[in-house]
């Protein structure tokens, strides 16, 4: 009997801030990127992440964040997300901040 893995899921945070090009440039300091990600690898969701926030016109900063995540590991908060990533592959969560927002340190998930 052959044993189908499952394709594992991977959870991303950048930090992104948007492109001159963008509508809304001169209104929305940056974003907070949370994503989850099925892949094969660590790497490809990483890669597959970057171009879409990228083609949203965001230019990314900063990764914060880059793990494996299953349903026990992850949190109560993110879990819609989680399981909408299980039936659309991706799920990409933009939490924007103002233009010269100051950081409190809050965590976002």
């Amino acid at each position: 009997m052959v044993k189908s893995l499952a394709m594992p899921m991977f959870y991303l945070r950048f930090v992104a801030h948007l492109k001159d090009a963008h509508p809304k440039f001169h209104e929305t300091g940056g974003a907070m990127v949370n994503c989850w990600i099925l892949r094969d690898t660590l790497e490809e969701a990483e890669s597959y992440a970057r171009g879409c926030i990228a083609d949203e016109d965001w230019r990314i900063t900063e990764l914060e964040a880059a793990f494996a995540v299953t349903r026990e590991t992850q949190a109560d908060e993110g879990m819609q997300y989680f399981e909408q990533a299980e039936i659309d592959r991706e799920v990409f969560v933009f939490h924007t901040f103002p233009l010269g927002a100051q950081d409190d340190g809050t965590p976002t998930i």
